[in-house]
């Protein structure tokens, strides 16, 4: 195992700030499939913002009071919204894009929807703090698989398309691989020591499939998941919340409880400060599709595009 504690480099970045005043966090951001546009919800809704002025454009109504993960299918005409009331249920809508209309509304879980991806155009998985994730068919609302192992809340999910590998983990601090047909579980890994919020697999076709993790333990975990072997990890200054791959794979952004965003080189696990910061904790992230900035979302409703060097 390789262990290395990185130095931090702080480069220059031009940014553009939305403050929205005592607003309740931004929880997930999603850039709309033609790139003119971004999403974001919150325990206020979903709110459309033009790109790259991030200019308020219109909100959309959604059967769910408290927001967690947003995610656009693979064609781009619908947007589910994960969410549900602590301790009673967990939903995911299926909204029309860019009408806003509701389709369908996949009910299931007995707690909260923290994290949703879509497998295909017919297939989304949801991770729920009940413990459970759940496979649906978004055509029909059956539920085609349900995914138990997880002894606590499961907090974010990824999946591999080309190996039909599902990654899941959570408060537990494990992360779970499954297979996205039967509902197997192939392997645990657990190594890290805090809950694990944020999962993302490797934008490339090159070697072994790669996924990161974040954990609250400080520390960003690169592993090859159909293997079952962490290859590396980075630790950072402050927790991250949420990671995303650039959009070539060669380095993994992280929003992180400082407002900052890291970038994390997966090979030589350098780590690298981008200089400027929301005000407070950073909760979202997403990479544009130009893939030369980034937007972070975190408290009071604040929204920053940071241009990458």
């Amino acid at each position: 195992m390789l262990k290395l504690v990185c130095s931090v480099v702080v480069l220059m970045t031009i940014s553009v700030a939305l403050d929205c005043g005592a607003e309740p966090p931004i929880t997930s951001i999603e850039f709309a499939p033609d790139g003119s546009s971004v999403v974001a919800c919150s325990q206020s809704g979903v709110a459309v913002y033009g790109w790259p002025d991030l200019k308020p454009l219109t909100t959309i109504q959604t059967s769910s009071p408290n927001l967690h993960d947003l995610a656009f299918s693979p064609g781009g005409d619908r947007l589910a919204v994960a969410g549900g009331t602590p301790a009673e249920n967990g939903t995911v809508e299926i909204l029309s894009w860019p009408d806003g209309k509701s389709l369908r509304v996949l009910d299931g879980h007995f707690d909260s929807v923290m994290d949703i991806d879509w497998l295909d155009e017919t297939r989304l998985a949801s991770a729920g703090l009940d413990h459970n994730v759940l496979i649906w068919n978004t055509s029909t609302g059956a539920r085609t698989e349900t995914l138990k192992g997880h002894s606590r809340g499961v907090l974010a999910v990824d999946h591999l398309a080309a190996s039909g590998l599902l990654v899941s983990a959570g408060i537990d601090q494990s992360l779970r691989v499954w297979e996205t047909e039967t509902g197997s579980l192939v392997r645990s890994l657990a190594i890290h020591v805090q809950p694990v919020g944020s999962v993302a697999v490797r934008p490339s076709d090159a070697g072994l499939p790669m996924i990161a993790s974040a954990s609250d333990d400080a520390t960003v975990r690169f592993w090859q998941p159909t293997i079952g072997r962490m290859v590396r990890f980075a630790r950072l200054p402050s927790k991250p919340r949420q990671l995303r791959w650039l959009r070539d794979g060669s380095q993994v952004a992280t929003c992180c409880d400082d407002g900052r965003v890291y970038l994390v080189n997966p090979e030589t696990v350098e780590v690298t400060a981008i200089d400027a910061a929301i005000n407070g904790p950073a909760y979202a992230i997403a990479i544009a599709k130009s893939g030369g900035s980034v937007l972070v979302g975190g408290v009071d409703g604040q929204l920053m595009r940071i241009d990458l060097p």
